[in-house]
């Protein structure tokens, strides 16, 4: 995969974002860390670790 710009939102970036506003709405806490550690693992390998 190509790492995206600063300019070009990251499809990924914005699935996992939304998974875990679901899982905070729902109460789910398990879930919504899972999506946190998930999109971290995916910033690093994709995004060569950059931070929003």
């Amino acid at each position: 995969m190509t790492p995206t710009t600063d300019d070009e939102p990251c499809t990924r970036c914005e699935e996992f974002d939304l998974a875990e506003a679901v899982a905070k709405a729902e109460g789910d806490a398990s879930r919504e860390s899972d999506c946190r550690v998930l999109r971290r693992r995916h910033r690093q390998a994709e995004h060569g670790g950059q931070q929003p």
